[in-house]
């Protein structure tokens, strides 16, 4: 047996092991280095790096050193805030959204407001990857049909 074959990994297929490796990376650059967390979890969103490293520098930001998943970080043209579920749909990172998933940084169910603008979103953008694991994530909750549906049944604004 390799070593591939005992890895655990987590729905994502996300290597276990990895967490540490990130969550002590991420640690010293804010204890050592004095980066801002928040700053580092903005860049973390905007990051085109592998999805597993946007997921777990993520997973390590909210849980190690206060970041909030579920704050707004910014407003879009509109005035509204931009909450990092959508950001991170808007930057078309698979890796940063299957962690707030994750995270449960929602309100609602599958079928509420942020996950389905999440899905409208990235149906917009035709992002078949963020597409991919909304619906995992949904599935996940026993809830891939009426996610469907209301995906399908919404207006694309």
């Amino acid at each position: 047996m390799t070593t591939d074959e005992t890895t655990h990994r987590n729905r994502w297929g996300f290597a276990e092991c990895n967490q540490r490796v990130f969550a002590d990376m991420v640690a010293t650059l804010v204890q050592r280095h004095g980066q801002d967390p928040q700053d580092l979890f903005i860049h973390a969103l905007e990051s085109q790096a592998e999805p597993e490293m946007n997921y777990w520098v993520i997973m390590a930001l909210v849980q190690n050193h206060s970041v909030s998943a579920t704050a707004p970080i910014g407003e879009d043209s509109a005035g509204e805030p931009v909450k990092p579920l959508h950001a991170a749909v808007l930057m078309h990172n698979p890796g940063a959204l299957a962690v707030l998933l994750d995270l449960k940084a929602y309100a609602g169910g599958v079928t509420d407001h942020d996950i389905q603008l999440a899905a409208r979103m990235a149906s917009q953008h035709e992002d078949q990857a963020l597409l991919a694991v909304l619906m995992q994530h949904a599935e996940a909750q026993g809830a891939l049909e009426p996610f469907m549906r209301a995906l399908q049944n919404a207006p694309l604004h």
